[in-house]
């Protein structure tokens, strides 16, 4: 009879034995105005962004387009895989609409990540709630998409 260490070493070893097949990325020319390597590009993730965020909150369908097929979105520590994605962003039913109040971009290569703080407006329930948000995007031959997005609710005592 086998022992149940032995079971467990064998499956360990086993499932560090196995690999997966990694494709390499094909570099992309920069997008006009830019020069390889050295940025740029962050009016294209801050619009992304903004179209993200706006498109969410109407309950547009057009915001599935935005995202990778493998996008994770993380609401309040919730995986979210639809509308509406974003911390304090309630119902999607186009009711509501979000202004940003401050955004921060930082591209590198074809990489960018982006910090928002929003507030999402429902005039008809009188609601409005505040949230952050990072982004992170990537630059692929069809343009920025979002590959990755956490969105948190402020806290009660922070300004």
């Amino acid at each position: 009879m086998l022992r149940p260490y032995l079971i467990l070493a064998t499956i360990a070893t086993l499932a560090a034995c196995a690999s997966r097949t990694v494709r390499p990325l094909r570099p992309l020319r920069p997008l006009s105005g830019e020069v390889a390597g050295v940025g740029g590009g962050t009016d294209e993730v801050q619009a992304l962004v903004r179209s993200a965020l706006t498109l969410d909150a109407a309950g547009d369908r057009r915001a599935d387009t935005l995202y990778t097929a493998d996008a994770v979105v993380v609401e309040n520590a919730r995986i979210r895989l639809g509308a509406p994605r974003f911390a304090g962003i309630s119902n999607g039913g186009g009711t509501g609409r979000v202004t940003i109040s401050a955004a921060s971009a930082t591209v590198e290569g074809r990489m960018a990540w982006v910090l928002v703080e929003y507030q999402w407006v429902n005039p008809a329930e009188r609601r409005v709630e505040a949230g952050r948000a990072t982004f992170i995007c990537e630059r692929r031959e069809g343009g920025w998409k979002i590959v990755h997005a956490h969105a948190s609710q402020r806290l009660p005592w922070e300004p």
